[in-house]
């Protein structure tokens, strides 16, 4: 969901003719917070103190799920899930297909984690059962995306990262730090970037159809795949997951949007049906093969087994972005793909790593209220993960998620 996840707006720059910067405190007072020095530092290495016995992660179980329809309205149903059919190869289908007809998602726009908490919002007024409603409550609330980040720090050194974070009673919230530079970024990328992006969209549309294959004949069948093979893309459709999990003694609460899924859904754990679907440049020397195993396989590995999903489906393209292999990489056996291989991953530090970072946020974010904020970053640089206050600032909650919590 994009994982993937206040208001957008432009640092404060301060006039050489603004006389307030001359009141007490005048080297940190009226500076931009993220100057301020940081009231926490965690070190990144060495990495041989993650070396240790993997933390304590309880299998995710689904809460509750939700769909963005193809005008990106959020609607508390299974309207969006697709069911996974293998693509067809013979002929080799265009990853590029399309292209120009897809219709895109305003990336300019921080959608927050609006979805997520409002999914826990309409599931506290479905639920009165106080069991129900400790469900609906952890330690942490954030999307997947932010997780999977955490996770693939370790290995992942030149990535800088940047989240926001509120504390609300005992739970504490985060989200994605979207700046002026990110969304300039998005609206700025090559055409062969955004053909690139476009080819995992097309390849999921190749791999889904609208209802259990194993309830359809072979003639609708065929039907639904010479659909799917000329629909076009649209990114505001999504099927979403929120489940619960821990980590360590941390529980959480995250959201995650799901591709598909294998069968019907089933009532308990259905995230034993999802299905992860990826797309990566054909593995056609040795050192293509080790960075997609180095680079792509962490990410892959991070934000499945987060979510609890058991298969990772990987669509591969030549350079003209025809798909030309389709291969099934089950989540559990990633981490013995590259196990022992020089400069590669491993899990337990991931692990190790994730459980020390959410600890590090219980003890350094103290005060609590919506519109109180600290902000959590990686810099590269320093190779620190720092938390930094950032006194009161507008809430990244919603309005109908902070009234659910008076339940």
């Amino acid at each position: 969901m994009s994982n993937s996840d206040q208001p957008i707006g432009a640092k404060r720059r301060i006039s050489q003719n603004d006389t307030s910067r001359h009141t007490l405190d005048t080297k940190h007072a009226r500076l931009e917070p993220e100057m301020r020095p940081p009231i926490a530092r965690l070190g990144i290495h060495p990495l041989s103190k993650y070396r240790q016995a993997c933390p304590q992660f309880k299998e995710p179980r689904e809460i509750i799920s939700f769909s963005y329809d193809e005008t990106r309205q959020m609607r508390m149903d299974n309207h969006q899930l697709k069911y996974f059919y293998p693509p067809r190869i013979d002929p080799m289908p265009s990853l590029f297909a399309g292209f120009e007809q897809q219709i895109c998602r305003d990336s300019t726009k921080n959608e927050h984690i609006d979805g997520l908490l409002n999914a826990l919002a309409f599931a506290r007024t479905k639920n009165e059962a106080v069991e129900q409603l400790n469900d609906t409550q952890a330690d942490f609330v954030m999307y997947r995306g932010m997780l999977t980040r955490i996770f693939a720090t370790p290995f992942s050194l030149r990535d800088a990262w940047s989240m926001n974070i509120a504390r609300v009673g005992a739970t504490i919230y985060v989200e994605d730090n979207v700046t002026d530079e990110m969304i300039a970024d998005r609206a700025g990328s090559s055409e062969q970037h955004r053909r690139l992006m476009y080819s995992g969209y097309k390849f999921e549309t190749l791999c889904m159809v609208d209802e259990p294959p194993e309830t359809l004949s072979r003639e609708q069948l065929d039907e639904q795949i010479a659909k799917q093979t000329c629909e076009v893309v649209n990114t505001h459709s999504e099927y979403c997951t929120v489940f619960r999990t821990q980590l360590g003694s941390h529980s959480i609460i995250s959201g995650a949007e799901v591709d598909c899924i294998d069968r019907a859904k089933p009532r308990e754990f259905p995230n034993r049906s999802y299905r992860e679907l990826k797309t990566s440049r054909c593995l056609d020397s040795e050192k293509a093969r080790n960075s997609f195993e180095r680079f792509k396989l962490l990410k892959f590995w991070a934000q499945s087994f987060i979510a609890g999903i058991p298969v990772v489906t990987v669509g591969f393209r030549d350079n003209e972005g025809r798909l030309k292999e389709v291969q099934d990489i089950r989540t559990q056996d990633m981490p013995r793909m590259v196990r022992g291989k020089p400069r590669m991953w491993e899990a337990n530090v991931c692990m190790n790593f994730a459980n020390q970072v959410l600890q590090f946020v219980k003890d350094n974010v103290a005060d609590e209220g919506p519109d109180t904020q600290y902000r959590i970053e990686y810099s590269p640089e320093a190779a620190q993960v720092q938390i930094y206050s950032l006194g009161k600032r507008p809430s990244f909650l919603t309005a109908k998620y902070i009234k659910s919590l008076s339940k």
